[in-house]
């Protein structure tokens, strides 16, 4: 290596605390983006003023990144639309730090979370919440590490498809992609493509595949940030 090239720093993957924290700020900006859409609700209301105190209740307010913070601080149903959206769409990265922590099945690629079920596994709300970051622990890397191979591999030939709208033999290139091979075990397939709601994504109709992709992106997101990409979450590179 030439003497005035730097070396690349190491990853260093967040630790279990990290990631627990990590998880209830998602939890509450999704929490918060859902229920945004009807401030007049009065249980919204109500959910709506306990959020803040129950992340200080945990020490999660240090994780808050500062759009986070912000979100939070505005009055129920003033989010911007865009921040509402993007809040709602976290639920799926969200998924994929509860899988890690063992407390949530992830969902097949083609399939959104159920944001209430998703958060309860969390235990976001309620009281005995600060007790999971003493107890909780990560899958083993390996498995971390397989769950981003293949989360990087199902977001490439979504985005692929976006860009050529061309079908593929996604098994086959799977086997000999030249950045490959790629890890598509298990993974839901049609016509030897890959599968949206039971037909090839090249049958998708243009809604399926903007939430597909969507759904794509998210989970891919954490797995990276998992990874150790970068220690803000929401600065996590997905390109592929």
């Amino acid at each position: 290596m030439p003497d005035d090239v730097s070396p690349e720093p190491e990853s260093v993957p967040p630790d279990v605390r990290r990631v627990v924290l990590r998880s209830f700020c998602l939890s509450a900006i999704v929490c918060r983006s859902f229920i945004d859409e009807n401030p007049e609700h009065e249980d919204y209301q109500d959910v709506h003023q306990r959020i803040i105190p129950w992340l200080e209740s945990t020490g999660a307010t240090a994780e808050l990144e500062a759009w986070e913070a912000e979100a939070l601080a505005v009055p129920l149903g003033a989010l911007q639309m865009q921040t509402r959206v993007n809040g709602t769409w976290l639920s799926e990265g969200l998924a994929v730090l509860a899988w890690a922590l063992g407390r949530f099945d992830l969902p097949p690629h083609d399939v959104a979370v159920d944001p209430l079920q998703l958060t309860n596994a969390l235990q976001f709300l309620q009281d005995d919440a600060p007790a999971l970051i003493d107890s909780a622990s990560l899958r083993p890397r390996d498995e971390i590490e397989e769950g981003a191979d293949q989360a990087f591999a199902i977001h490439w030939r979504i985005r692929q498809f976006t860009l050529t709208r061309e079908a593929m033999d996604f098994s086959e290139f799977a086997k000999t992609a030249w950045f490959g091979p790629l890890d598509i075990e298990g993974v839901a397939l049609a016509d030897s493509d890959l599968s949206v709601n039971g037909k090839p994504i090249g049958n998708a109709s243009e809604d399926e595949v903007r939430g597909v992709n969507s759904i794509a992106m998210e989970r891919h997101r954490a797995f990276n940030w998992l990874e150790g990409y970068d220690e803000i979450f929401s600065e996590v590179d997905t390109s592929t």
